[in-house]
């Protein structure tokens, strides 16, 4: 089945229609309650799984290859990829993992990246021979990441993971049920992704948490599952990037998929374009190429993709560069003894935001804006506050100071005071990208 380039659905501006499998629901929205950019709402279980299913492929991976910045001509059943999507203008729209099940049947998973690979697939510049389907309450995914997330799977596991390499997932199974089990992970440790049917979710995850006695296996929460993305140097949508959807109305494309998304119950301005902080709430500042988010090397030029030509020039001299920024302690500590002063500094929350609000915070040598941090927090292990930092090239060496701007712009502490004594400057040196050592890869022993 084909699907052709057809008009997107349309919307009115008080109403939005989702399916949970059972029936249409009508969701009444209210478009002129203000929105503000620092605060979310957040439920402790994530209700979805955004993934969907491509099958009966003639041309292998065409879509994914059109729409990605990578291409895979070995890619095999057992294998996963990694995929950026790009724009035009080479900034990133999503991203996600690409796992092939046969030799014409793929799995993506992602979060606002489903949806731009749903609306090239269905209204995009090109036509595939190929079928989409919507799998999202189909499959379950586990995380098991850690040194001992090995030994823990080998005990609770018929089959085991000894085998398995690094970006390759094998069948497993635990009294009888099976899933797939993928050696992956954003911890830069050695870890594990279990996928699988949905209704065998519970049955998994209970089955691997009775099972420890002597692995220490800790459940974590949001915020401190985020810390890991951080130390790693793992660059996440709506935490450290915003999705490039946004662009004048002259855009066609653009306007067209923000309309799609809409209508299929995401709208991008509520969900992963809030920002705040000192360097300002402009979605558009925080649009990123793969350069900047250290996925440069994902970038394979000898085919023809969505942002190909920009991502061309960019290539032999990109401007920017990710790194981890270190934060001085006793600047840090001032801003939490300001809470029990009569004025204080704008809160840090611990370990760190969540996701769906993109805290950015302009980072200065001298007085040269040199781009900008993202993901403060604070990092237990290493007993350091840390974040990622998107700056030019020239100022990212290792051991080079900046300075970071804590505070949002047009705060009450910048309005009362101009000067840097709501909006403090932080003592910060740079350091290398990921801030720990990458085990994904080590030997299984």
């Amino acid at each position: 089945m084909s699907h052709s380039n057809s008009q997107v659905p349309n919307e009115s501006a008080d109403q939005r229609w989702f399916d949970d499998g059972h029936a249409k629901h009508h969701v009444p929205l209210a478009p002129a309650v203000p929105i503000d950019p620092t605060v979310n709402t957040w439920s402790r279980f994530g209700p979805t799984f955004e993934a969907y299913e491509y099958s009966g492929w003639i041309d292998e991976s065409a879509f994914f290859e059109f729409i990605s910045t990578n291409r895979w001509p070995n890619f095999k059943p057992g294998q996963a990829k990694h995929a950026i999507f790009c724009q035009d203008n080479g900034c990133v729209v999503g991203e996600g993992l690409v796992l092939m099940l046969g030799k014409d049947d793929f799995i993506f998973t992602s979060g606002p990246g489903t949806v731009w690979l749903a609306y090239q697939f269905q209204f995009g510049r090109k036509k595939f021979d190929a079928t989409l389907e919507l799998v999202t309450n189909d499959w379950f995914l586990l995380q098991v990441q850690g040194p001992r997330s090995a030994k823990l799977l080998n005990v609770v596991t018929a089959e085991g993971v000894q085998d398995i390499e690094f970006m390759h997932y094998k069948e497993l199974s635990i009294d009888g049920t099976k899933f797939l089990c993928l050696r992956q992970g954003v911890s830069d440790e050695l870890g594990f992704e279990l996928w699988g049917p949905a209704k065998d979710a519970r049955k998994i995850y209970s089955s691997i948490v009775d099972a420890d006695k002597s692995h220490n296996l800790r459940q974590l929460g949001a915020r401190t599952k985020m810390v890991n993305h951080v130390e790693a140097a793992f660059a996440t949508p709506a935490a450290d990037f915003i999705p490039a959807v946004h662009a004048p109305s002259s855009n066609k494309e653009l306007v067209e998929f923000r309309r799609y998304a809409k209508s299929i119950g995401f709208d991008f301005d509520l969900h992963v374009s809030k920002a705040s902080g000192s360097y300002g709430t402009d979605p558009v500042l925080y649009h990123n190429t793969p350069f900047d988010l250290n996925w440069g090397w994902l970038l394979n030029l000898d085919h023809d993709f969505i942002g190909r030509d920009a991502l061309a020039k960019l290539k032999a001299d990109p401007p920017r560069k990710l790194v981890t920024l270190v934060w001085d302690k006793d600047d840090v500590a001032d801003v939490f003894a300001s809470l029990f002063r009569s004025e204080s500094y704008e809160y840090m929350e611990m370990p760190r935001n969540l996701l769906g609000n993109v805290v950015g915070s302009s980072v200065s040598v001298g007085s040269q804006t040199i781009g900008y941090a993202v993901s403060r927090c604070y990092s237990y292990w290493f007993k350091e506050m840390v974040s990622l930092g998107i700056v030019l090239k020239e100022h990212a060496s290792p051991g080079t100071e900046v300075s970071v701007k804590w505070g949002s712009e047009g705060s009450k502490q910048k309005i009362i005071k101009a000067v840097s004594f709501f909006i403090i400057c932080f003592g910060v040196i740079v350091q290398p990208a990921p801030y720990k050592e990458d085990k994904r890869r080590c030997k299984i022993v």
